[in-house]
C-alpha cells in the first residue's frame, strides 16, 4: 500500500509542476488516451481529445497558474491500477481558485508509464477572494 501512495503522490507532483512550467507535452503524457473524466461535463463525461483540447487552449493561453493537491487517500488497487480520492486546488492567473474532490485512476501502461485512465470529479467550489481579487492566503 505504502508503494502505491508513493506512485500517486509522485504522479501529482509530476501533474502540478507541468502546469507550473507549462509544459504541454509532459503534461499530456501523464494523461491516456483511454481516458474519461465524468463529472465536469454536461454531456456527461469528457473523453480524451476534448479534455485534451481544453487543457491545450488553458496552456496556450496561459490560464492556469498553479495545481495543488491535499487529503489523498488511497483507495483499492490491483497491480497496475491505483485508485485514490483527493482535494485539488487550482488556481488561474485571473485570480480564480477552485478546489476539485475527485477520484483518479492510474494504469500502468505497457511503456512503464503510469498513466490517469478515469476522473470522476465529485464537486468543484469557487474559493472566495481575500476582497482584492486575489485568493485568499
Amino acid at each position: 500500500m505504502e508503494e502505491n501512495k508513493y506512485v500517486a503522490e509522485q504522479w501529482l507532483r509530476t501533474y502540478a509542476y507541468t502546469i507550473a512550467t507549462n509544459n504541454l507535452d509532459a503534461h499530456l503524457d501523464l494523461v491516456s488516451p483511454q481516458l474519461h473524466v465524468m463529472g465536469i461535463s454536461r454531456a456527461g463525461f469528457l473523453d480524451y481529445n476534448e479534455w485534451a483540447k481544453r487543457r491545450r487552449n488553458d496552456m496556450a493561453k496561459h490560464r492556469l497558474l498553479r495545481v495543488s493537491h491535499h487529503n489523498l487517500v488511497m483507495g483499492p488497487s490491483n497491480p497496475g491500477r491505483l485508485r485514490f480520492t483527493v482535494e485539488e486546488t487550482l488556481k488561474s492567473t485571473q485570480g480564480e481558485s477552485y478546489i476539485l474532490r475527485k477520484d483518479v485512476v492510474l494504469e500502468l501502461e505497457p511503456d512503464g508509464k503510469w498513466r490517469e485512465v478515469e476522473e470522476f470529479v465529485h464537486n468543484v467550489r469557487l474559493l472566495p477572494s481575500n476582497g482584492n481579487g486575489a485568493p485568499p492566503t
